[in-house]
């Protein structure tokens, strides 16, 4: 920077100070790193967000969602906007690189030392979780041209990094109580998905933490279940494991990929990476994620993720650069689903807090999935649902896992519950916030999928919720004539708050360990099922064709609702 005193801090750029305790030096001031600037948008980001949620509550017939090209007329940013950033590359010896989503994202890239003197702060390498990442103390600074246009700075520092790596392979907490749980007959038998469509003209975009997988063992698993090929595109398949290891196949992503295609065979299946690659240093999140709502060859109408860490563990201007991103995929017309994470109403241990919700399932732009348990018989020879509980394996012998729930730490309660009753904050001094999930699904390792030739419960976890929901958002588009369905949370809980059969209410079970787990006598977080909604299950699990149903699906879309 010329003049330290010409220069803002920008808002919300400070990192999670609990992350930065262990520096062990300065970053290569050589290395070269891709920064995204997040533009503001016209109107602010409040427009953007109430633009997506308007949409959210129209029946996805009456719907007419925003053509990506006209995001920029809508919320684009000032061109004042664009003139400032390029000056500022000038100054800086930094590279525009491009702009994308109507001009709210641009990236720009540089040295480290070049970019880290041009945003204030220095650069250095800190050990987080396990990790060598790069990061920076204090809060980015912004020159007085830039200031009023930029909202976030996001790739200077590689703290979402911890939410975008190979999470290590769970073991079985508990065998699967009957084998050969396949996800068709979850879907078609269990969740009364809709018959008769395969999910044509749904594409489906993944975010995974790399694209290490075994296509062709995937098509085998369809060729298994009788299916024909599923189509299948991997973008960013050089990119190995995102800790730059010798690449091992990523099994969930392979068990998102049979899921979805299992259940969804008809859709376009396409694969985003969060592994780093091209020589430069950035953030994964959001650039997978500007890739997938930016996808001209495949631009999807539905998402899967199953990653995430706790809100915690995330930057302020990162985790709304996320939540923005997702708004704008609603207005878009792209259905989001989320897993809710596998580590109960605590959450993971790296969090902060006695109760840690994960992000980016938190986001109120989602659907939060978590995990139930079903509850199967063998009555000759014909296998049998006779329930579905709260998944919580935290007593069994293998691993302990929950379906992750709770009150939000970053988002404030949403129009679409406030007509429900959220618990209390389990944190001290915490505000009312956001419940999730949203819904769930099967994910016990007791009732895990088959997805291996030996057809025994492989699949399990949060994880498999997710997917198991995009493949029936899948299913709908192409009831509803191919047309994409959109942002469907508001819907979700005005119909089932109305009467309506959406879900199956999750009405025994709870979320949190036993007493003394670990030694610990104190009191855990911990939210037990109910009616109409829970901290565990959300709403409930699936009932497909009640969904299509209610939401008056099977029609051509109208054009009646609009994304301005």
């Amino acid at each position: 920077m010329r003049q330290q005193e010409r220069t803002s801090p920008l808002a919300g750029s400070a990192l999670p100070a609990h992350l930065l305790k262990a520096r062990t030096g300065a970053a290569d001031p050589e290395q070269r790193l891709r920064v995204t600037l997040r533009l503001a948008a016209r109107g602010g980001d409040q427009a953007l967000l109430d633009a997506a949620m308007r949409l959210g509550g129209q029946m996805p017939a009456a719907r007419r969602h925003l053509p990506r090209p006209s995001l920029a007329a809508a919320f684009g940013p000032s061109p004042e906007a664009a003139k400032a950033v390029a000056a500022f590359c000038d100054d800086h010896s930094l590279e525009l690189q491009r702009s994308a989503l109507g001009g709210l994202f641009v990236t720009v890239a540089g040295r480290a030392q070049d970019l880290g003197r041009a945003f204030g702060v220095e650069l250095g390498l800190y050990r987080m979780g396990g990790h060598l990442l790069r990061a920076y103390e204090g809060a980015l600074r912004l020159p007085a041209e830039l200031a009023p246009h930029v909202a976030a700075v996001l790739g200077l520092d590689e703290v979402s990094r911890l939410a975008a790596g190979r999470r290590a392979g769970m073991e079985y907490t508990e065998p699967p109580s009957i084998p050969g749980n396949l996800p068709t007959t979850v879907a078609f038998d269990y969740y009364q998905y809709p018959q008769g469509v395969t999910g044509k003209g749904a594409i489906v975009a993944f975010m995974e933490s790399d694209l290490v997988v075994d296509l062709a063992a995937i098509q085998a698993f369809f060729a298994s279940l009788g299916l024909p090929p599923v189509t299948i595109v991997l973008e960013r398949p050089d990119a190995a494991s995102a800790d730059g290891d010798t690449p091992t196949l990523n099994g969930e992503a392979m068990m998102d990929l049979k899921l979805v295609g299992a259940v969804a065979p008809g859709a376009t299946l396409v694969g985003y990476s969060l592994a780093q690659s091209y020589g430069y240093s950035s953030d994964p999140w959001i650039d997978a994620l500007v890739a997938a709502l930016d996808n001209d060859t495949d631009p999807c109408n539905v998402m899967s993720i199953s990653l995430g860490q706790p809100e915690s563990n995330w930057s302020e201007q990162t985790a709304l650069a996320v939540h923005v991103l997702f708004a704008i995929a609603g207005l878009l017309g792209v259905t989001v689903c989320v897993a809710s994470g596998d580590y109960g109403a605590p959450g993971n241990p790296d969090g902060a807090y006695a109760q840690n919700c994960a992000f980016p399932a938190s986001s109120s732009y989602c659907l939060a999935c978590g995990g139930t348990e079903l509850l199967l018989q063998d009555q000759g020879g014909a296998r049998v649902l006779t329930g579905e509980v709260v998944w919580n394996e935290m007593q069994a012998p293998g691993e302990k896992r929950a379906t992750g729930g709770g009150i939000s730490t970053l988002f404030t309660v949403p129009e679409y519950q406030q007509g429900i009753t959220l618990p209390p904050p389990f944190n001290p001094g915490q505000p009312a916030g956001r419940g999730m999930p949203d819904v769930a699904g099967n994910a016990a390792s007791r009732s895990g999928y088959a997805l291996s030739p030996q057809g025994t419960g492989d699949g399990f976890g949060t994880s498999a919720a997710a997917p198991i929901w995009a493949a029936l958002a899948a299913l709908l588009v192409e009831r509803n004539a191919g047309q994409a369905i959109g942002f469907l949370t508001p819907l979700l809980y005005a119909q089932q708050g109305a009467g309506a059969a959406c879900c199956t209410p999750i009405l025994n079970g709870n979320n949190g360990p036993p007493p003394g787990l670990d030694g610990q006598m104190t009191p855990y977080a911990c939210y037990p099922a109910g009616a109409p909604w829970n901290a565990c299950c959300g709403l409930g699990s699936p009932l497909g064709n009640g969904i299509a149903a209610e939401l008056g699906l099977g029609a051509t879309a109208g054009t009646a609702a609009t994304a301005s």
